[in-house]
């Protein structure tokens, strides 16, 4: 998810790109929404790692 906002937002993403305010604020809203989501996807990568 990080790489994609990374790509997205830089410069050879496509015009339109929200700035990084908005996106903080779509994070938090959605780490409020579904924290354990977060909590699932994180782990498997943690232990694969």
């Amino acid at each position: 998810i990080c790489e994609e906002f990374r790509t997205g937002s830089g410069p050879s993403g496509s015009g339109g790109n929200p700035p990084p305010n908005t996106i903080h604020t779509w994070l938090e809203r959605f780490n409020k929404q579904k924290p354990r989501s977060f909590e699932k996807a994180t782990a498997p990568v943690d232990a694969e790692n």
